[in-house]
């Protein structure tokens, strides 16, 4: 029997075929350092939205599905304060839009303003409800349009300012929990 050569096999066109691989590479590689390797592609940037303001305190609505945070309570004039809320429906996306009109305020002139929400010290001793115009129609924002599954909005009213001692006070809105220690903005100065 023919035992096996202990010296292997040469095959020459496999060495001629990685020398040339090697070559390709290398001539690759000189030509795209001497003539400047394209820019780099990068991916469109999505066109930034605007910051959605944090809240000073949250809460959500009876239903489970619309919460309800405050924004800002600041004083605009030394006798009053603006209140923001933002409110947004975290509803599944297919679900239809929920009804804000009547949500913090009764239905008839009122309808669509933050008329039913009110303030209150933290003792509970003074309520501070919305300012009223001339037509006694609410200071504030009107809005009507359903409030759309993943929407927030802010919503705004004006109030009588409290004491100079309260630094907090307690936003009652209807059909959600009240909340607490929200604290008023610093005073403005006098015109």
């Amino acid at each position: 029997m023919n035992a096996p050569s202990p010296t292997p096999i040469r095959r020459p066109w496999l060495t001629a075929a990685a020398a040339a691989l090697v070559l390709l590479l290398g001539f690759g590689l000189f030509r795209a350092t001497r003539l400047g390797s394209p820019a780099p592609v990068t991916p469109p940037v999505a066109e930034s939205l605007p910051a959605t303001p944090p809240v000073l305190v949250e809460t959500s609505g009876e239903e489970g599905h619309l919460t309800i945070g405050v924004v800002s309570l600041d004083r605009v004039a030394p006798d009053t304060v603006e209140l923001r809320l933002a409110i947004t429906n975290t509803n599944r996306p297919a679900s239809p839009g929920l009804d804000i009109a009547q949500r913090f305020s009764t239905d008839g002139p009122d309808r669509g303003t933050l008329a039913e929400v009110y303030l209150a010290d933290l003792s509970h001793e003074h309520k501070f409800f919305v300012l009223r115009d001339s037509a006694n129609a609410p200071i504030g924002s009107r809005d009507v349009t359903p409030l759309a599954a993943g929407e927030r909005r802010v919503l705004w009213a004006r109030y009588p300012a409290p004491g100079d001692r309260d630094v907090e006070v307690v936003v009652h809105v209807p059909h959600a929990e009240p909340l607490p220690n929200v604290p008023v903005g610093q005073k403005t100065t006098a015109p």
